[in-house]
């Protein structure tokens, strides 16, 4: 809902294109240019760009922003710092000019500050509220086509146009933000026109019956967002390479897909780390070596000898039968609760005394950040499908999603090597590389890749629904036909 409410009124330095999430269109810089040895990054800025608060925006702006996410302040989490763990320096050499000096060349570099999430906010309201440790928490001010004008905690969230948007103006002169919690119930307010469009329906039984609905359109598109187990490798005996392996051979994939799609929107699979039907996945026969992983749909993997090899691993490992394991997880979302609830009962078929704590949000994170937690299943939400953007989040040892605590130096070192590669092929066979060693580790056990549904009201126009859920979402050019 955060970033629903958000993308409106906020802008990064690039956007993704509407019509090819692959390609960047400008946003609040109007051109860039990248050095021949491609490690700096230089960003033009519109200029006369204000905030919505009527503060000018300057370098020293960007500047901010961007150190903030990858040096967040104490008390700020940045789940996505690692995406800009390239840059070595960033100066202003004039109010309009950003220029960004990168350790290494980084071909997806541009994705990173692009991600929806990396936003540019003004440092004389951000500052003092980081100091305090609460964050833009509370405040929405950005430069993004539409500002905040209303917002009553969990009622309604109301945009105004900005008249001083540096782009072309908003079609739309508002837009009201509804939250409501139950997937039927947003359903039914938007089949009683109570609503135009609802962004988020997992689940598949709720956009059949939209499907149905005249003068509906409903759409369901993988995302880049996926399913992992993921065990805390500084917990006993999850250190153990052993155990890890065995948690993925106890997993029956193409089962959790059948169960858990219908409920979570967990339909997809791909054949290695990266979104499904990337150019850099794995081949069938690479993807099958590794424990567990031949139970993806349509590869025929044996799932009983399977979880007769966990068995065995975790007997050697000194694991007895009837080990008491904690699966945490949000009671909120569909994609968390239902996956762990599955999981615990697959892991109870290779001997492991397997149950699921729910929690609130606020809770969960608390535990999760915290490295409080044996086993969690996850729903990691990504921007974007480049490798630097799913690799360097996701599966680094210093990326904001390593909630595993591991920690692995050759694995970081063949991230970078990947990352700075700007021969095509070169890198693709190291992207390939990086995987192929990656999942030999076990560190994160993963199941399956989300699809999210959306529904809108036919008088809705001007909207492009891209695979990347949080792109395209500042809604500068949507309008309602009446």
């Amino acid at each position: 809902m955060t970033q629903f409410v958000g993308s409106p009124c906020y802008s990064t330095l690039l956007r993704a294109d509407p019509h090819d999430y692959n390609r960047l269109v400008a946003d609040l810089a109007e051109k860039w240019d990248i050095s021949a040895d491609g490690k700096t990054v230089t960003f033009h800025l519109h200029r006369n760009v204000v905030f919505h608060d009527g503060t000018p925006l300057t370098a020293d702006d960007v500047i901010f922003s961007l150190d903030r996410i990858r040096k967040p302040p104490r008390g700020i989490i940045s789940p996505r710092k690692g995406l800009l763990g390239n840059i070595a320096s960033m100066e202003a050499s004039d109010p309009a000019t950003v220029v960004i000096h990168l350790s290494e060349p980084q071909p997806d570099f541009l994705f990173m500050v692009s991600n929806p999430y990396n936003v540019i906010v003004p440092r004389k309201v951000c500052e003092p509220l980081d100091a305090q440790g609460v964050g833009m928490k509370r405040q929405i001010v950005g430069t993004g086509p539409f500002r905040l004008s209303q917002a009553i905690d969990g009622q309604i969230y109301e945009l105004t146009r900005f008249d001083k948007y540096f782009g072309e103006p908003a079609y739309l002169d508002k837009i009201q933000f509804f939250p409501i919690k139950g997937e039927v119930e947003r359903g039914a307010a938007l089949q009683g026109k109570r609503l135009d469009a609802g962004f988020f329906f997992p689940n598949e039984s709720v956009l059949a019956t939209l499907r149905k609905v005249p003068g509906i359109t409903e759409l369901r598109r993988p995302t880049p967002t996926f399913v992992n187990l993921i065990p805390n490798v500084q917990r006993k005996p999850f250190d153990d390479i052993r155990v890890r392996e065995a948690l993925s051979l106890a997993m029956d994939r193409d089962a959790f897909i059948k169960t858990v799609g219908p409920l979570t929107g967990a339909f997809y699979h791909s054949i290695g780390l990266m979104p499904p039907n990337s150019p850099y996945s794995l081949s069938v026969d690479e993807i099958k070596k590794f424990g567990g992983y031949d139970t993806l749909p349509g590869l025929g993997g044996n799932v009983a000898a399977n979880r007769q090899k966990a068995m065995a691993l975790l007997e050697q490992a000194g694991v007895p039968r009837g080990f008491k394991i904690v699966i945490i997880t949000r009671g909120d979302l569909p994609a968390f609760r239902d996956s762990a609830i599955n999981v615990a009962a697959q892991l109870k078929t290779v001997g492991l005394d397997a149950t699921v704590d729910v929690r609130d949000t606020g809770s969960f994170y608390s535990m999760e950040t915290k490295g409080d937690f044996q086993l969690v299943a996850h729903s990691v939400a990504m921007g974007g499908s480049v490798p630097d953007q799913i690799f360097g989040e996701g599966y680094t040892s210093y990326g904001g999603r390593n909630y595993g605590n591991w920690k692995d130096d050759a694995l970081d070192n063949l991230f970078r090597e990947q990352s700075r590669e700007p021969d095509p092929q070169k890198r693709a066979a190291l992207i390939k590389k990086f995987q192929l060693e990656f999942l030999k580790t076990y560190y994160q056990v993963n199941l399956a890749w989300v699809g999210y549904g959306a529904a809108y009201s036919n008088s809705v126009k001007g909207w492009i629904a891209l695979p990347d859920i949080y792109a395209n979402m500042q809604m500068d050019k949507v309008w309602l036909d009446a």
